[in-house]
């Protein structure tokens, strides 16, 4: 539910949400898992850090690639983790080594569908109402945070 809240918020306000993402995300993400774990901090960090790396790494990607999106989606994903991945590692939670991969296959699963919309309209104009865009969003957080949660418990939890 945090991911899909920080997500639907983000969403309306454009190039400043995007850029604003990572921070919403992080305080979104620690708050729900404060109760659960006590380094929350540290995760909501790595998420700063990892989030901006991603952004960066894929207008990069996008204005200098002609990979699939598809790919860029999973290599944006697995750059995101390597923060968390220290995180996890450090505390010595189980499947660390796999952090990477499962978080850029959950991003790829949760937003192939959405990201060439989002890249189309940036560069030809936006053609959708922003209820619409608000809705496809919001169902990407949705499935993406849902999936995510499962495997952030799956790792959290005591051996």
């Amino acid at each position: 539910m945090a991911t899909t809240a920080a997500i639907a918020l983000c969403n309306p306000l454009g190039i400043v949400g995007l850029f604003g993402g990572p921070i919403v995300l992080a305080i979104a993400q620690g708050w729900a898992m404060r109760p659960y774990w006590p380094h929350y901090r540290w995760w909501g960090l790595a998420t700063i850090i990892g989030g901006y790396c991603a952004i960066f790494l894929l207008v990069g990607l996008v204005l200098l690639s002609r990979w699939p999106v598809f790919v860029m989606v999973f290599v944006c994903g697995a750059i995101a983790a390597v923060p968390h991945t220290l995180v996890l590692r450090y505390y010595r939670q189980r499947g660390w080594p796999w952090w990477p991969l499962i978080n850029a296959g959950i991003l790829t699963v949760s937003l192939f569908w959405f990201m060439p919309d989002i890249i189309n309209a940036s560069i030809y104009g936006n053609s959708r109402v922003s209820w619409a865009w608000l809705a496809m969003a919001t169902l990407t957080g949705l499935i993406g945070g849902s999936l995510k949660g499962l495997a952030v418990a799956q790792m959290l939890k005591p051996r």
